[in-house]
């Protein structure tokens, strides 16, 4: 009787949480302002300057391949982008709740219930994963449909699940890490200017303006240790792999694979740390290493604050 009480307690918080977020048109504008920024510059500069750049490329191995394959590889990596930047920006928008609760002392109601702490905090953090895999898996949707529109080849059955899957990874992932973050904010004006501040530098951390490869072997190192960029670069794998080898496979041989070589590298399908190359592997767990770090952390972080409260 008394978990189905806990139970019921943490569904319709967990429901309450979610539509605290999505009732906020303006906590969801400012969720996709990055994505906006993201295609305002690729529509703007970033697509032809790439377009240009691959077509350079196999000029200088006096070859020539159809457009559309090309466009197809710059539009991939663009969704990529999206998708990276989105798992981290909407999981941060729908913490304010938890936020706006502490600045409205709502949080001491919760403390004077029945309802246990770590119903509440669990409530938080389900409602934040949800609406970020949510609304990430709609971009990314609509991501591969507009890649197959501009020539990319849909995903096989096995990449869709590995896509989908890496937005639920980096969607708890990034709610466990900005969570932590989060239990230090007692105000939104405070939490709003982090947020202002990581939703400018998440789109240069995971390389989605610029690809990360562009930058120094330190800067990479620096940049590819957050667990973020290894989420962002599963998605790009997943995406830009099969647009290499579509144009690799065009070319039949004539670049002896150093077209396939040059964009992997130049596209950081790839992530660059101390010098050294991982591959989809070790991102995955590092991946799946950080989401246990940061469980532990807020599992610290909840049991302190609650002997501080008592």
């Amino acid at each position: 009787m008394k978990f189905q009480r806990t139970l019921c307690s943490y569904k319709g918080m967990t429901k309450r949480n979610i539509k605290v977020y999505l009732k906020d048109k303006t906590a969801i504008i400012f969720s996709m302002m990055t994505q906006i920024i993201i295609l305002g510059l690729y529509l703007l500069f970033l697509k032809q300057n790439y377009v240009d750049s691959m077509t350079s490329m196999l000029d200088g191995f006096n070859i020539k391949t159809e457009d559309n394959l090309i466009n197809a590889l710059v539009n991939s990596w663009l969704v990529s982008g999206v998708i990276g930047t989105s798992v981290v920006t909407v999981a941060m928008n729908s913490l304010s709740v938890m936020i706006s609760d502490k600045q409205n002392k709502i949080d001491y109601d919760y403390n004077a219930s029945s309802v246990k702490g770590s119903t509440v905090v669990l409530s938080y953090f389900s409602g934040a994963v949800i609406n970020t895999i949510v609304i990430s898996a709609i971009l990314l949707t609509a991501g591969i449909a507009f890649s197959c529109i501009s020539g990319s080849s849909f995903p096989e059955f096995t990449e869709l699940l590995k896509l989908y899957g890496l937005v639920i990874l980096g969607s708890v992932s990034a709610v466990l890490i900005l969570m932590f973050v989060a239990s230090f904010f007692k105000k939104n004006s405070t939490y709003a200017a982090f947020n202002t501040l990581i939703s400018v530098a998440i789109g240069f951390v995971i390389g989605a303006y610029i690809p990360v490869s562009q930058f120094s072997d330190g800067v990479q190192t620096f940049v590819n240790l957050i667990p973020g960029s290894h989420i962002a670069a599963m998605i790009r794998n997943v995406l830009v792999s099969p647009c290499i080898n579509d144009i690799s496979t065009s070319l039949a041989g004539a670049d002896h694979g150093m077209f396939a070589a040059e964009a992997e590298k130049a596209f950081a399908t790839n992530l660059n740390l101390f010098g050294n190359e991982v591959d989809f592997t070790f991102m995955m767990m590092y991946s799946i290493g950080a989401i246990l770090i940061f469980l532990v952390l807020n599992l610290v972080s909840f049991r302190f604050s609650s002997k501080r409260k008592d």
